[in-house]
């Protein structure tokens, strides 16, 4: 069997498309990526890379397509322009997959359009439920678009979500077969050993270090956690990513020695980033119905690494936070951050216990589990 992976996104920095391709690399006939770098400067249409993953090199068939942050129309424009690509593709390449492996409606709409021209089925994988992750979609939309979504469910194979929770948000569709996958990471133990034979620097030792790696969107707490940290000189910020604050943060980490910006960084960069630090954050705004069901990538990357992490009451992950005694759990406001913030340069909580207890829970969301789980669905299918 060969299977194509597809995402709105680019796969060097993607640790969905890594964790998939990890998984099914080893298992099928042939594995290959369809993704976008929306960050591509001069370079335009479709290049073919390189993309290492396990001991295997896959073929990255790789859209570039610029997109501006926060450019509202434009952007959907670009979408569009995205997904007629993605359609023209695959019909001309349909020699290279005899499945596709869909994340999210940018890339399941042209694939079930295909799926109906040339009879080849494909996995719909779920990473955010389009209708709750998209806050500025015009409310007299959500219906239609909620009805396509469930056309692309309802026609799948099987369709993957990332948390026990996730199965509520899509109630009112008919999945043949659905998967729960959780975002665990996937690192292999020799770099998790060589990260922690690095201490966190001399010059910091004295002080709490805080670090976020992901979008810089305004509904990530990104603006409140600088304007209140920047006031911390006990407290170093380490923040990497692109988005709509991105100039925003830059700026910042100009006029504040004790906030540093990395700008973007690769998976393994961003993995060696935290295990530097004391508290890692993902503070995702709960007004926002698709993070009621938040599973952040951040999550399970502290458990993984044993780090106490802060997330937002009522955003989907503070149960597992809260569960597994791993962190701590806030009000989405600024006042709340500084609460908390005055409490751990106080040395009143004891961080380190909250990091064992992180380091425990992985044993219940292992990658090792989770690649059994999503290798058994394409046995099925096969």
């Amino acid at each position: 069997m060969k299977v194509c992976i597809s995402r709105n996104a680019e796969a060097r920095t993607n640790a969905a498309l890594a964790r998939v391709s990890d998984a099914l690399c080893n298992e099928l006939d042939s594995v290959c990526i369809l993704s976008r770098n929306r960050y591509s400067g001069k370079t335009k249409g479709i290049k073919k890379k390189n993309y290492a993953i396990a001991d295997k090199i896959i073929d990255n068939y790789e859209i570039n397509l610029k997109s501006t942050p926060g450019k509202g129309i434009t952007n959907i424009i670009q979408l569009i322009a995205f997904q007629i690509i993605v359609f023209i593709w695959f019909l001309r390449n349909k020699d290279k997959y005899d499945i596709i492996h869909a994340f999210d409606l940018d890339v399941g709409l042209p694939v079930l359009l295909i799926s109906k021209i040339i009879k080849k089925g494909y996995v719909y994988h779920i990473a955010d439920f389009y209708v709750d992750s998209r806050s500025a979609l015009p409310s007299k939309l959500k219906p239609f678009i909620r009805r396509i979504e469930f056309k692309v469910i309802n026609n799948a194979i099987s369709t993957i979500v990332c948390t026990e929770d996730r199965i509520k948000q899509i109630e009112g569709s008919n999945p043949k077969n659905l998967t729960v996958i959780h975002n665990t990471p996937i690192v292999s133990d020799e770099l998790i050993d060589d990260m922690f034979k690095t201490k966190k620097e001399d010059t910091h030792k004295q002080k709490v270090v805080f670090t976020y790696v992901g979008g810089l969107g305004k509904s990530r707490f990104i603006k409140s956690a600088l304007e209140v940290i920047k006031d911390y000189p006990q407290i170093i910020l380490n923040i990497a990513g692109m988005g709509t604050l991105s100039n925003y943060v830059e700026d910042m980490s100009r006029k504040y020695s004790n906030i540093n910006y990395y700008g973007m960084i690769d998976y393994t960069e961003a993995l060696r980033l935290y295990s530097k630090t004391d508290f890692m954050f993902a503070l995702y705004d709960p007004g926002i119905p698709n993070h009621k069901f938040s599973a952040p990538n951040k999550a399970y990357e502290a458990m993984m690494l044993g780090k106490p992490i802060i997330v937002a009451r009522n955003s989907g992950i503070d149960r597992i936070v809260n569960d597994n005694k791993m962190g701590y759990v806030i009000d989405y406001s600024e006042e709340s951050f500084k609460e908390l913030l005055n409490r751990i340069i106080s040395r009143s909580l004891d961080w380190e216990e909250l990091g064992k207890n992180a380091k425990v829970a992985y044993n219940n969301y292992s990658w090792a589990e989770m690649k059994k789980r999503l290798i058994e669905l394409y046995k099925h299918i096969t």
